[in-house]
């Protein structure tokens, strides 16, 4: 669940857990446009949509098959540990 936290300039900021984060990664990247924390699309200073660049999809992208690699193998040991 997010968490809404107040900075120390007062501005709020948004926490996500690592699901929340995935999620936003995933859409990030099928819209091909950036968004904040609170799933609203960034705008540069003219208005334009900020688009990701290579560099921020190929991040996005390892970030998302981490957490796929990592729950593989969780669940694998779990399989283990039950056929004992």
């Amino acid at each position: 669940m997010a968490v809404r936290v107040k900075s120390k300039n007062g501005k709020m900021i948004t926490l996500l857990n690592p699901s929340e984060k995935g999620r936003k990664y995933a859409a990030e990247l099928k819209a091909g446009v950036r968004a904040t924390n609170n799933h609203e699309v960034k705008r540069d200073k003219n208005g334009k949509k900020i688009t990701l660049t290579k560099n921020q999809r190929a991040w996005r992208s390892g970030y998302l098959t981490a957490r796929k690699d990592n729950a593989r193998a969780y669940n694998s040991n779990l399989k283990k540990k039950k056929s004992k």
